[in-house]
């Protein structure tokens, strides 16, 4: 462990000494370093990045709290102990108010050791803590990008396939473009058609490397309807291969949301994966019924604007007993090889980290309707 350095700024050279050997007295190694005014105490916390702070209140050409200021501004986390000889319980109290750590009254020094040793005990608690939400948010960011991965899964096969189609139509238009018996404008519409093709793949690809890509960035204004559009374009052929209906019901006036996009692409993806298992598990093949809704509109909660997005299906619906746990980290009700009980516990985690809400309403064998609420912008 590194020596500790500590700054005095103390005009008597006799209370310093007096300071010092109660340091000394209590054990504490230390590497001193001594100021009497503003323009030293300026330099050294500059220069010498002090790991405490011991300050007289009263000093003839500067003050404790002009320097408490100043530490405030140039090393908030250092803490800052008065040690002083004219203090009373009012500038006590203002003292620690403006942020200093301690106080002790230079009649009554063998408190500073204690006061000293309560403030390392602090910072090391602080660290603690620190390391603690640090690992925190490691373990959720792993969980995220593992259930982004469980949701990608899913959808792979169906986007192979979907990728597929227009690079099968493209080998085919270049087949006949190759055997150069073809007029002018006939190859001419040939061409605008593996263009066509071409884009169509790009869009997907495009989607899914947006969903795919592990985000690190800032919050931005998002338009819901782009997101909605996003996740239809990435489900679209699972959904197709699945023979289920998808109805849009988008309000065109929609405000923008502030969002990570990525993060909130996956909680639509993951509902409507859901969405899509609970129908296949109520109509194992084509059914009129075989429905889903996607719906967003606006809405005012406590006088604040919002956007409420709706993800809605027709399927099996989700028991009564069960609707407690749904939220729950790992809890499923799918087989192992169908669902790692992630989905809906990362998303809700994303949605309080956008300030929003997640809920839903379900009746068995009838509906499951999720609710993404999100300020707008």
């Amino acid at each position: 462990m590194k020596t500790l350095k500590f700054l005095f700024l103390e005009d008597s050279s006799t209370d310093l000494e007096l300071i010092q050997r109660e340091l000394k007295r209590g054990g504490v190694e230390y590497i001193p370093v001594h100021v009497q005014d503003r323009d030293e105490y300026l330099k050294a916390i500059e220069d010498e990045k002090p790991d405490f702070i011991f300050s007289d209140y009263s000093l003839p050409n500067f003050d404790g709290l002009s320097a408490l200021t100043i530490a405030k501004e140039q090393c908030p986390s250092t803490p800052f102990i008065f040690v002083s000889g004219t203090y009373g319980e009012e500038a006590a109290i203002q003292t620690l108010t403006r942020g200093a750590t301690d106080y002790v009254l230079k009649d009554r020094l063998v408190k500073l050791v204690p006061a000293l040793r309560r403030a390392i005990r602090e910072i090391e608690e602080h660290k603690a803590l620190r390391r603690a939400e640090q690992e925190k948010f490691e373990i959720e960011e792993q969980l995220r990008q593992s259930q982004k991965v469980e949701a990608m899964g899913f959808l792979a096969g169906a986007m192979a396939h979907e990728i597929n189609n227009p690079i099968m139509a493209i080998i085919d238009y270049a087949q006949l473009i190759s055997k150069g018996d073809m007029d002018v404008d006939k190859a001419q519409k040939i061409a605008s058609k593996i263009k066509q093709e071409g884009e169509r793949i790009s869009v997907m690809v495009k989607d899914l490397l947006r969903f795919a890509r592990q985000e690190k960035g800032n919050f931005e204004p998002v338009s819901v309807f782009a997101l909605i559009s996003r996740a239809r374009s990435i489900s679209e052929q699972r959904l197709k291969m699945s023979r289920i209906q998808l109805d849009l019901d988008v309000h065109t006036d929609l405000p923008s949301v502030m969002c990570k996009e990525g993060q909130i692409l996956q909680v639509l993806l993951n509902l409507i994966n859901n969405g899509t298992d609970a129908l296949n598990q109520r109509y194992p093949e084509y059914d009129e019924n075989k429905r889903m809704i996607i719906s967003a509109k606006p809405e005012e909660i406590g006088g604040k604007s919002w956007v409420r997005i709706t993800v809605e299906d027709l399927g099996s619906g989700i028991p009564q007993e069960i609707g407690k746990s749904i939220f729950n980290t790992f809890f499923t009700t799918k087989g192992a090889d169908k669902g790692t009980g992630l989905g809906l516990s990362v998303s809700l985690g994303i949605v309080k980290e956008h300030g929003g809400f997640l809920s839903f309403e379900s009746a068995p064998m009838e509906y499951t309707r999720f609710f993404l609420d999100l300020p707008a912008v």
